[in-house]
């Protein structure tokens, strides 16, 4: 059963944690893909939102870092988990391992999916916000980023440096956002 009120969907936020950029240039495309499809939508670093009460639908990233949100993500989701719990939410992770792609090889980014645990700050308010999806997506690596043990980690694992996001599921992600919310109740934009 849902938590959720029929809040108008008129504006929809676009919060996000960055480390080093590769989850702010997700976030923004999601922003780009909602826009396209005529909403009205913010994208902010969680720092930069004050309040939620102008908008009718949240979607929230971050980073993870040692396998949970950044501490600023987390502290926004516990500060307004009451006021998200009346709109639909739906996560994003960027990490090493997403659900489409990895900076490890495909056999050890199989078996690390199978072992991933939920970040600890969604295990905690789960069933308060019920949040709609939680995707994860894989980021961006650089060299400079890692220590010694963990480039020669990621080299034994088959692993490698760069860009690791899938840009179409990202897309696809987000356009699946965009029906869902152009059908909702209170939706301005229904098809």
């Amino acid at each position: 059963m849902s938590n959720h009120k029929e809040v108008p969907i008129t504006r929809v936020l676009i919060g996000f944690a960055s480390a080093h950029g590769s989850t702010k240039e997700v976030a923004v495309r999601i922003g780009e893909i909602l826009r396209v499809e005529g909403f009205d939508v913010d994208v902010r670093e969680f720092d930069e939102i004050d309040s939620i009460d102008a908008y009718g639908a949240a979607i929230l990233g971050s980073a993870i870092h040692g396998q949970n949100w950044l501490p600023l993500a987390a502290d926004f989701i516990r500060a307004h988990s009451t006021a998200l719990s009346a709109r639909p939410v739906w996560l994003f992770s960027v990490c090493s391992i997403g659900d489409t792609s990895s900076f490890f090889s495909d056999r050890m980014a199989r078996l690390m999916r199978r072992r991933r645990r939920e970040p600890s700050i969604i295990s905690e308010v789960r069933s308060q916000l019920d949040p709609r999806d939680h995707r994860y997506f894989a980021g961006v690596i650089e060299r400079s980023q890692w220590t010694v043990a963990g480039d020669l980690f990621l080299r034994l694992c088959g692993g490698t440096f760069g860009d690791h996001r899938d840009w179409p599921d990202i897309e696809r992600w987000a356009s699946g956002i965009a029906i869902s919310l152009q059908s909702a109740p209170g939706s301005s934009l229904r098809t």
